[in-house]
C-alpha cells in the first residue's frame, strides 16, 4: 500500500497513504497565504481534538525555514527534518512525542537549506515516509505561508486543505 502510494506520488499524484496500518491516514494540510494567521496553533488544537477522539496523531511541521509547532508544546527536539533530508537521520529517529501522544516530525527555523527542497530531496523525503512502520488515523501538515514550490508540495500531496484567513 505504502510503496504504491509512494510511487504514485513520484509520478505526480498525491500522497497521502502511508504507515503500517490496515488503513490509510487522512492527510490534511492547514495553509495560508500569509504569515501569522494562526496556521500552527489550528494544527495543534486539530491534533489534540483529534487524539481526544482516540485517533493517532502526527503532526508533520512543514513550515521548513521558520518551524515552530515544537515551541507551541514545549519542545526541544534533539533532531529535525533537516537530519532525515541529509541522510543523517531516518524519519522514524527524528519523530519526537508531543502531548496526549501526539506524535510530531519536527523542522528546523532559520535553516535556509530547507527552504527550497530539490525534487530530489523531497523523493528521498517519501521514501522515508514510505519507510515508517509505525500506522497513523491522522497526518496533519503545519504548512509555512505563501505559495512556494515546497508548500505547493505538501498541499497537493494532502487528502484536505484548510486555508487560514484573515479578514485584512
Amino acid at each position: 500500500m505504502v510503496r504504491k502510494k509512494a510511487r504514485d506520488m513520484r509520478d505526480g499524484i498525491k500522497l497521502s497513504k502511508f504507515g503500517a496500518g490496515p488503513s490509510f491516514p487522512r492527510v490534511i494540510s492547514v495553509t495560508s497565504g500569509k504569515g501569522g494567521v494562526g496556521k500552527t496553533n489550528i494544527v495543534g488544537n486539530l491534533a489534540i481534538a483529534f487524539k481526544m477522539l482516540g485517533k493517532r496523531v502526527l503532526i508533520l511541521d512543514g513550515d521548513l525555514g521558520l518551524a515552530n509547532i515544537d515551541i507551541i508544546f514545549g519542545l526541544n527536539p534533539a533532531y529535525n527534518i533537516k537530519h532525515v533530508i541529509s541522510g543523517e537521520k531516518d524519519l522514524a529517529d527524528v519523530i519526537v512525542n508531543g502531548p496526549r501522544g501526539i506524535r510530531i516530525i519536527p523542522a528546523g527555523s532559520g535553516l535556509h537549506e530547507l527552504v527550497h527542497l530539490s525534487q530530489g530531496e523531497k523523493l528521498n523525503l517519501l521514501n522515508e515516509f514510505d519507510r515508517l512502520d509505525e500506522a497513523f488515523d491522522v497526518f496533519l501538515i503545519d504548512t509555512g505561508a505563501g505559495i512556494s514550490s515546497n508548500i505547493m508540495y505538501f498541499n497537493i500531496a494532502a487528502d484536505e486543505r484548510i486555508v487560514v484567513v484573515t479578514s485584512e
